[in-house]
């Protein structure tokens, strides 16, 4: 299964140093100038991660986001990441690595991704790459969510904030767990965000069936066939 990274930047050298360290890991990395190229390029083929150079290159990430939810985005900034939050900012990222950068945290972010994509040697697929649970059903292998046959777009934050619940969907997961499996480690991520994200779920897997997530208050988050309308919630 061929694992597709885009480099958006203007800087040559940049992108032949990234597009060499990448190659050692089996990742396959193309150059985009802008957003019409990166549109281009995902429309010819399966992408799987962006990593966008901020210093050279400006794009839109909420119109990206908007149009590709299933992409990791990788922002390289000339400034500290700011804590997470919502807006068109480099904190909505999946990652933002502040210069100069270690290119080894990208390499481990991109590992993280590579094993949720993983097909066993015979082509089928590995029983953590298909979770299901009532009618909930997630493939890592198209890293897509389906809901009574109706797929269920959410961010690639998302998506991993709902495989980590599908993976023990009866046990509670604490927000500081939630935070230290999908998130990246140097990321300031306050339990509030937790909550913002848990609600984007919510709303989008009850356009197609009854609340799936029980929300445990002052502890977390789980999974429930029937979530009772007495249960305490946030967002």
């Amino acid at each position: 299964m061929e694992f597709r990274i885009l480099i958006c930047s203007r800087d040559a050298q940049l992108f032949l140093l990234l597009q060499h360290v990448l190659a050692t890991e089996g990742f396959v990395a193309s150059l985009a100038s802008g957003t019409d190229d990166i549109l281009k390029l995902v429309s010819n083929g399966p992408v799987r991660a962006i990593v966008i150079d901020n210093s050279t290159t400006r794009v839109d990430l909420h119109s990206l986001r908007a149009k590709h939810q299933q992409v990791s985005f990788i922002v390289l900034s000339n400034q500290p990441a700011a804590p997470r939050g919502f807006g068109n900012g480099v904190a909505d990222a999946d990652l933002v690595l502040t210069r100069p950068f270690n290119p080894s945290r990208l390499i481990q972010f991109l590992r993280r991704l590579r094993v949720e994509a993983v097909v066993t040697k015979d082509g089928t697929r590995s029983a953590e790459t298909l979770l299901r649970f009532a009618d909930l059903e997630m493939d890592s292998t198209t890293v897509k969510v389906r809901r009574n046959g109706h797929d269920v777009p959410l961010t690639a934050l998302q998506f991993r904030l709902l495989r980590h619940l599908l993976k023990n969907p009866e046990i509670v997961q604490s927000r500081e767990t939630l935070i230290t499996a999908c998130w990246s480690w140097e990321a300031e991520v306050e339990p509030r965000t937790v909550d913002i994200h848990m609600g984007h779920i919510r709303s989008a897997l009850k356009k197609f069936g009854p609340d799936l997530i029980r929300t445990v208050r002052s502890h977390g988050y789980a999974l429930a066939a029937e979530v009772s309308s007495g249960d305490p919630r946030l967002p």
